[in-house]
């Protein structure tokens, strides 16, 4: 028994040479390596290529054609003859098409941006949310190896007594299963924490956890009104902005339809050069002039479109909405959840000291040989149960404090404070 306590002190007590890393390090290095991200940033770059191809549609286009003809009649001479012509238009009308659909690729830019900045917030809120993880587990394993380190000496003590004749077998056999239960306790409770430090490496994109920890956070104990959280949500959060962009899109993309209903208007500019086998003369040829069309009817395709873009457009409304409410979810969830947090880490410091005092007691009388071994034990869990919901309360108020962040898109600025 005491070469596995010694092994696992060893693994778990000794210091490392391994030093933390700070969590804005760690959302640094997930913002500069996480595919995902950068498969978003993408999108930006392509809604700007998109942009361009809409604007190329009010320029003009040039097109070159030409054609060599022979042909044999009995009774007649050979005939051949070469021509070539070039012809340019440009729109000069389009029922607004052409300028609705420049002005949606501008706004798929601006939405493109604001939902690449929502995944960087949600992305810094998974690192923090992942890292403020491994702290508690980190946390967690420090209570169980205090835990384990105290039925150790309990066990050693008892070990003596029972050599002097002073206590009963009975006792030393309790001690050397409560220890060994607490290093079973110490060993899963590291197992915890190395699977969180994993997660987090993951985010980062980083393969190994070998030099990976995670250091202290300190955060404010100041809580405000959920009203200002509400406020401040629906003014910063780049998802709700991109809904808004989304809409002013669904309301040109009617105006879009529409346009199959209206005429269009182009100029068109042209010039040739013709020739003929009979003396091969080059004949030069030029026209100029200004079209239009207007589709009057086209089977109820057009009718279709309009309709359809209508009910894309109600859809895109209902969702805003649907965001907005699940917005003020968050923020209400996350607000209820810290003030709770804030609550139980006044009450549980109290119970730490209550569950230290108890178990000095016990020991003591113990000692003294006026007590039992079972109250010895019972304070020793009551103090391990006492620091864990301690640690969980800390934890919860640094964790709830990053979710109201989040939920407000203010996740960086929180970082920062």
């Amino acid at each position: 028994m005491k070469k596995i306590l010694l092994a696992l002190l060893t693994i778990f007590i000794l210091p490392t040479q391994v030093q933390a890393m700070t969590i804005r390090e760690a959302i640094q290095a997930a913002l500069e390596n996480n595919p995902s991200l950068q498969r978003t940033e993408k999108s930006i770059t392509l809604a700007e290529e998109s942009l361009k191809v809409a604007k190329a549609g009010k320029g003009v286009s040039v097109s070159t054609s030409g054609g060599a003809n022979f042909s044999k009649t009995e009774g007649a001479d050979d005939s051949e003859s070469l021509s070539t012509r070039v012809s340019g238009s440009i729109p000069l009308y389009t029922g607004k098409k052409l300028e609705s659909q420049i002005k949606s690729a501008e706004l798929e830019i601006d939405s493109a941006k604001l939902q690449y900045n929502q995944a960087r917030d949600d992305l810094a809120y998974q690192v923090a949310a992942a890292y403020v993880d491994a702290l508690e587990n980190f946390a967690t394993k420090n209570v169980y190896l205090e835990t384990e380190a105290n039925l150790a000496e309990h066990e050693k003590n008892i070990a003596a007594m029972y050599d002097a004749g002073a206590t009963a077998k009975i006792d030393l056999l309790r001690a050397q299963v409560e220890t060994s239960n607490a290093s079973q306790d110490t060993a899963k409770s590291h197992a915890a924490y190395e699977v969180s430090l994993t997660k987090l490496a993951t985010l980062m994109s980083t393969k190994s956890i070998s030099n990976l920890s995670v250091e202290e956070i300190k955060t404010s104990s100041k809580l405000g009104e959920l009203e200002e959280y509400i406020s401040l949500a629906e003014e910063n959060r780049s998802d709700l902005k991109a809904d808004e962009i989304k809409t002013e899109q669904g309301e040109l993309n009617i105006e879009i339809a529409k346009a199959g209903k209206r005429p269009t208007l182009s100029a068109e500019i042209g010039a040739g050069l013709n020739s003929a086998s009979s003396s091969w003369h080059v004949t030069p040829s030029a026209s100029a002039g200004v079209s239009a069309t207007w589709n009057i009817f086209d089977g109820g395709i057009t009718k279709a479109q309009i309709a359809e873009a209508e009910l894309e457009l109600e859809r895109l409304r209902l969702a805003m909405a649907n965001d907005l409410n699940s917005v003020h979810e968050d923020v209400i969830t996350a607000h209820k959840n810290l003030k709770i947090a804030l609550m139980r880490l006044r009450t549980t410091q109290r119970a730490v000291e209550l569950a230290e005092e108890e178990r000095y007691i016990a020991s003591e009388k113990y000692k003294a040989g006026e007590g039992i071994l079972l109250d010895v034990l019972d304070a020793e869990v009551s103090l391990t149960t006492a620091k864990k919901n301690h640690v969980s309360a800390v934890h919860d108020v640094i964790r709830y404090r990053f979710d109201l962040a989040h939920a407000t898109g203010n996740t960086f600025s929180a970082i920062e404070n």
